[in-house]
């Protein structure tokens, strides 16, 4: 654009109205000729004249805004300049000062310090070694206190983050937890017994804790201690060792007092999801086997771990991280003893995807009378047969009460045979379900109709979304260590932590289905008041826009003894946020 034509071309809206209401005043034009001469409406031009009047009144210019000079010389107090000035002598860096301000509750931002030590004719510090600067400041630590056991008396802490384990409490007490651990005759430490060893590991799966060297910012909570049964939680290093100790014997023995407790015989249904995981390790050295990843499409140095969900009540049942490649196709008669020794009755059903056994366990499980479900491999001579299946070949079904894109499916049944299996399945052929290949089904229920049969397979991706929920929040990606039997023993904490999780979740109106870091985040990320009085210990939760729901609960509006703590615990509001 020229100079000369500024003046001439198209007006901003701004300007335009200046000029209207100048016409208006200066020229003398009528409101209606003013409005119509810049393109405005009459009631439109009425509005911009009262808040040209209303500003003028209030002695604000509505058009032109006049520059406000900053101040001429610099606002902080002298004592502070001095102050950072007296520690730049001290060869304090920027970092350093910042840091020592606040120490005496004093904030002042990196650049204001900068422009402070240049004004002052200060040039910047050289670099120095990470040894030349803690000479400068040395760190301070604050040794933790040693872990003993918990012995009551009075007083008052507060805790920022760690007030939401405490919660579990009374549902432990009343689970029969504390009980149950002491069954499995797990190892104990010369101070610490199994019950607060496993409770401490149990602590830090609820925190939502990856790794147990990441307690180094809990070991001083004094509530998370409290949970525990001690006064603070061990020190990473005693975590790791114990750990070692632990074998799949005394997994197996907490894993069947976990799988009768986290039981809802009103919905107890028998059937069972059962998927394989591969838990990667990051380690430059490892003795761990290659096994196929589906979440990232490829194979990785893993440890193949199995999980076993209720698809009724949504609890995990049984976990095993010490399955190898010889012996993976038998996980699935594992489980099936694991249950027996455990409920004495074999599963009504199992369902699982095509690589998680073969046709010979299938026939095993078979004739020991327990239902299956799982997908048959597509050879080539299968998916001839599917593509030679005509139109009137295929059924339309309907899948009510399901959130399916695809609610009609088409479905071909028939009778088939598989290599070393005595008799017959049920084989049930899927298309227009969404995918570019025909899925195969195979079961030996001939009872169940095909719609049944088709959403019991539907359910078992609930367990591949516990599992997300375990990698997500239980940080299940990443191992403790690439030794199995401790990678076991921190997923049966992972799968103990998830299933009262659950059982919280179910007793939340309206957050039955939430994940497990949604429950954390709305619920338990809290800080807390905690007041021991003779042998009573009160929790008063600071204020938090969801705590109202967590108080409709039984157990947080009444007195909870704890058996093995030796005190009543309760809850209450704070006054504070």
């Amino acid at each position: 654009m020229e100079p000369e034509n500024y003046f001439s071309d198209k007006m901003s809206a701004i300007q335009k109205r200046y000029e209207a209401i100048r016409a208006f005043y200066k020229e003398n034009l009528s409101a209606k000729e003013a409005a119509k001469k810049y393109g405005f409406s009459e009631t439109y031009f009425k509005k911009l004249r009262f808040e040209f009047r209303s500003n003028i009144r209030m002695g604000k210019d509505p058009f032109f805004q006049s520059k406000k000079p900053g101040p001429k010389e610099r606002r902080t107090d002298r004592a502070i300049i001095e102050k950072i000035i007296a520690f730049r002598k001290r060869n304090f860096s920027i970092l350093d000062i910042r840091t020592a301000l606040e120490a005496e509750k004093q904030s002042l931002s990196l650049d204001a310090i900068d422009k402070i030590l240049k004004s002052a004719g200060f040039a910047p510090l050289p670099k120095r070694t990470r040894q030349e600067r803690n000479a400068v400041l040395p760190p301070k630590k604050i040794k933790a206190p040693k872990t003993e056991r918990l012995e009551i008396s009075n007083e008052t802490f507060h805790t920022e983050t760690g007030a939401g384990p405490l919660i579990f409490l009374p549902l432990i007490e009343n689970l029969g937890i504390t009980e149950a651990i002491e069954r499995c005759g797990l190892p104990k430490t010369n101070n610490i017994d199994a019950t607060n060893m496993v409770l401490s590991f149990l602590c830090l799966k609820l925190m939502g804790g990856g790794r147990w060297s990441h307690d180094v910012k809990w070991n001083m909570d004094r509530a998370l201690g409290l949970f525990s049964g001690l006064n603070v939680l061990p020190k990473s290093t005693t975590l790791s060792t114990y750990s070692y100790r632990v074998t799949r014997e005394h997994n197996i023995a907490l894993l069947l007092e976990l799988s009768s407790i986290f039981t809802d015989p009103a919905v107890e249904e028998g059937e069972f999801n059962l998927d394989f995981k591969a838990i990667p390790h990051w380690g430059d050295s490892s003795v761990l086997e290659k096994n196929w990843s589906g979440s990232k499409s490829k194979v990785i140095k893993s440890i193949l771990a199995v999980l076993v969900q209720d698809p009724a009540t949504g609890f995990l049942n049984y976990s095993d991280a010490e399955v190898k490649h010889r012996n993976q196709n038998e996980a699935v008669l594992d489980f099936v003893d694991f249950w027996k020794k455990g409920h004495g009755i074999a599963p009504k059903m199992l369902i699982f995807d095509s690589k998680f056994t073969t046709y010979q366990n299938l026939n095993k499980l078979n004739k020991a009378e327990i239902g299956f479900l799982t997908i048959r491999r597509r050879s080539k001579s299968l998916t001839n047969k599917i593509n030679s299946l005509s139109k009137d070949d295929w059924t339309i079904i309907n899948l009510e009460r399901t959130k399916r894109k695809y609610q009609k499916v088409k479905i071909f049944e028939e009778k088939s045979k598989l290599r070393n299996y005595d008799g017959e399945v049920r084989q049930i052929i899927i298309t227009d379900h969404g995918r570019l290949r025909p899925t195969v089904l195979i079961t030996n229920d001939f009872d169940l109709t095909s719609k049944e049969i088709i959403q019991k397979y539907s359910r078992r991706w609930l367990v591949e979304q516990e599992i997300a929920e375990q990698i997500a929040f239980f940080h299940l990606n990443h191992p403790s260590s690439s030794i199995v039997v401790k990678v076991d023993f921190d997923l049966v904490i992972s799968l103990f932590a998830h299933n009262l999780y659950k059982l919280l979740s179910n007793s939340l109106s309206g957050f039955e289905n939430c994940t497990v870091e949604t429950i954390h985040r709305n619920f338990l990320n809290n800080g807390a008041k905690i007041e021991i009085r003779e042998n009573s210990v009160t929790v008063s939760l600071k204020k938090k826009t969801h705590l109202p729901i967590l108080f409709q609960l039984p157990w947080m509006k009444m007195s909870t003894c704890l058996s093995w703590h030796d005190f009543k615990i309760k809850f209450n509001y704070a006054t504070t946020t």
